[in-house]
């Protein structure tokens, strides 16, 4: 056999040894653009449209639109469709998001927004919470990730960053206590003012608290600048339409500020996604009490997921869980929005919907 290797090796030609080189050569570079072409070619096409997150877009564009029902006769004349938005909010009048009750075309509202100025009115606002903790204890905090308005332009713009800033375990775990403060803040000023008005003894305390006093909250909710202050602003006819009228921002004095803060928190979201969500949203923080076992959840397949060599799941979640630290069979995290942004990048297909 020797004999015959030495023979073959002897009797090759150069151009031979030339030919088996570039075969050698070409082999791979083959294999790479066929393996490129798999890569850049999905199976389905339709998959770049027809998919769990882009269905979850629309779900919540259609809602942002919808909190805001009335605006759909106001501004483009669909009294059918409003009358739709309308039905829902007659059945069920807050849902758990955040969104202000008093919004000139609201239609439907936050439960912790219609909490806050029922107490601070002196009732005690028994089928806002019965409301809330039927919807929390069956689908959790997925109103936040599907339907909250502010979450919506959280998720929006942090669309077009794709390399994330995530605290560590250590950091994100102080910073959500902040929101725990903000709820108890803002939940005894609440009940004060309610007691007090209940008493007939709130003059001197609303005197006090100023724009502070329904809802101490509200001068610093997002949901409330943004669809009762700038459309207050455009009723007193100090909205800018051009750069000539400009100078009209000069005037507004604290909306100016909120403004600000507003457009401080989405800029902020491009960077860190859902940050005023995980951290300063006291509404996130109540219903997240409630939620923590809720009927539907997120699941692992043990027999898929591969948690030692894969943290997709945790790198695409935007509430910053460490979903691998939970038991396969629910992942029971009070900061979960069943977003499903994990479901649907799991390269294993090992994130599930449980029902429990």
């Amino acid at each position: 056999m020797a004999e015959d290797a030495d023979y073959v090796d002897e009797t090759s030609t150069d151009e031979d040894e030339s030919e088996l080189e570039e075969d050698i050569l070409e082999e791979p570079e083959e294999v790479k653009e066929k393996e490129s072409r798999k890569m850049t070619l999905p199976k389905n096409p339709l998959g770049l449209i027809l998919n769990l997150r882009m269905f979850r877009r629309l779900v919540q564009i259609i809602f942002f639109i919808g909190v805001n029902g009335y605006i759909l006769l106001a501004w483009f004349r669909m009294p059918n469709v409003q009358a739709f938005w309308m039905s829902i909010w007659s059945n069920l009048p807050s849902i758990p998001i955040l969104a202000p009750l008093e919004a000139p075309f609201a239609a439907i509202a936050g439960s912790f927004d219609t909490l806050q100025r029922e107490l601070s009115s002196g009732i005690f606002p028994f089928f806002t919470i019965g409301a809330m903790l039927i919807i929390l204890i069956v689908v959790g905090r997925a109103p936040c990730g599907w339907l909250c308005p502010i979450g919506t332009i959280q998720d929006f713009v942090t669309l077009g960053k794709r390399t994330k800033t995530r605290p560590t375990q250590n950091a994100e775990k102080e910073l959500r206590r902040v929101k725990s403060y903000v709820f108890i803040i803002a939940a005894f000023f609440a009940v004060w003012v309610g007691f007090a008005r209940a008493t007939g003894s709130a003059d001197s305390l609303e005197a006090t608290l100023g724009i502070f006093a329904n809802d101490i909250f509200a001068p610093l909710n997002p949901a409330h600048i943004l669809f009762v202050v700038l459309p207050q602003q455009a009723e007193l006819g100090l909205w800018p339409t051009n750069l000539n009228t400009l100078w009209y921002l000069l005037q507004w004095g604290w909306p100016l500020v909120q403004l600000g803060f507003v457009i401080f928190i989405f800029v902020v979201s491009f960077w860190v996604p859902r940050w005023f969500c995980r951290w300063i949203c006291p509404a996130g923080w109540f219903y997240s009490i409630f939620s923590r076992d809720a009927m539907i959840g997120i699941g692992r397949n043990p027999a898929r997921c591969t948690p030692d060599t894969c943290n997709v799941c945790e790198v695409v979640c935007p509430m910053n869980i460490r979903i691998r630290k939970f038991p396969y069979q629910h992942m029971h995290s009070p900061d979960c929005i069943m977003c499903l942004d994990c479901m649907s990048h799991c390269p294993n297909k090992a994130v599930v919907i449980r029902f429990s």
